[in-house]
């Protein structure tokens, strides 16, 4: 296998080890604008969607999955570089309850504001500041599902590439447009495209269920804990309400994620 032409790695102080470990936080994400993939469907997704893989990691007494194994191969011979961990090395690195044995570091993609292409039905989704990577990873992988355009991250605590972020979305990741933008630069979008903003929250005047939408649309969602800024609230063209009954007064981002897209796409204009 191309995999044993990899070198081992024994020592935890191994620069190449310590890289890879350090992208675990968030700093480091931020500094080196990489990340880590892990898991066979999560690296067999970033290679179907060409997303920048710099370097593989593997433990090979634990990469057993045939595909897995022929991933590591096809990397290799493409010439990316890569190192074997040593048991003890790999089981820091992996967040995976049944780990795989094989991950990647790739190249984080952003796609700026200015090469956004809107039609009449294009449909977008826009966060600000959900902080649970579980949360958001889910919620990518529900935009990937209902086919939306892109995916606006507004405010520093959205960090897609988080290891959880990026295990949740189940290789959705790779396939949608990430733009990063502040909330004005994202309004001043939005309005400049005649794209309608449409905001949610428990305080919202209108039943998701009871209006027509105005297409181009972006669905616009507040962080779990705080809801949606005032200023983002001001400038959207609707807000709307998901009613519920009992004493719950609020549901999951991700959950009122998926109702509100899929509502939303059941009125998007055909192409």
């Amino acid at each position: 296998m191309h995999e044993k032409k990899y070198p081992v790695v024994l020592n935890p102080n191994d620069p190449r080890f310590l890289t890879l470990r350090s992208l675990q936080t968030a700093q480091h994400r931020l500094r080196t604008g990489l990340y880590l993939i892990e898991g066979v469907r999560h690296l067999a997704r970033a290679i179907e969607h060409r997303a920048p893989i710099q370097s593989v990691f593997l433990e090979p007494s634990v990469l057993v999955n045939p595909l897995g194994r022929k991933l590591a191969d096809r990397l290799r011979m493409c010439g990316i570089p890569g190192v074997r961990l040593s048991g003890p090395l790999y089981r820091q690195i992996t967040r995976a309850a049944e780990p795989q044995g094989i991950g990647a570091v790739a190249r984080q993609r952003w796609t700026p504001l200015s090469v956004l292409q809107v039609t009449r039905s294009s449909f977008w989704l826009a966060l600000e500041s959900v902080e649970s990577p579980g949360n958001l990873g889910t919620t990518l992988r529900t935009a990937e599902a209902v086919g939306v355009d892109g995916v606006f991250l507004l405010g520093s605590d959205c960090d897609p590439h988080d290891p959880a972020a990026v295990r949740a979305s189940m290789g959705s990741l790779f396939s949608q447009k990430l733009i990063a933008c502040s909330s004005r630069e994202f309004s001043d979008w939005a309005r400049s495209k005649q794209v309608a903003i449409v905001g949610s929250s428990p305080k919202g005047l209108l039943d998701f269920r009871g209006i027509r939408y105005r297409w181009p649309a972006a669905l616009l969602l507040g962080s779990e804990k705080r809801g949606l800024s005032d200023q983002l609230e001001e400038v959207s063209d609707y807000i709307v309400r998901i009613p519920m009954r009992g004493d719950c007064d609020s549901i999951n981002v991700s959950v009122a994620a998926g109702v509100l897209l899929f509502e939303m796409s059941s009125q998007r204009p055909q192409t």
